[in-house]
């Protein structure tokens, strides 16, 4: 099996810090995102206990992460 990568390893350190860059904005809202490797960074909001999370997003792309955040 041919193993895939969704996201370049530069394009994944410019998203960890703007990750970094938001850190702030996760201790004042229900806001979380996670580095999950390969795929690149899911930002997830608005955790509801019976229901999960609200909202969620995978993202590739430094540009567009920061833009959802």
């Amino acid at each position: 099996m041919e193993k895939k990568i969704y996201i370049t390893e530069e394009e994944r350190a410019k998203c960890q810090k703007v990750a970094d860059a938001f850190a702030e904005l996760y201790e004042l809202t229900d806001v979380v995102v996670v580095d999950v490797g390969r795929y690149g960074f899911v930002m997830l909001k608005y955790y509801a206990p019976l229901h999960g999370f609200e909202e969620d997003a995978i993202f590739t792309d430094s540009r567009a992460l920061f833009e959802g955040l």
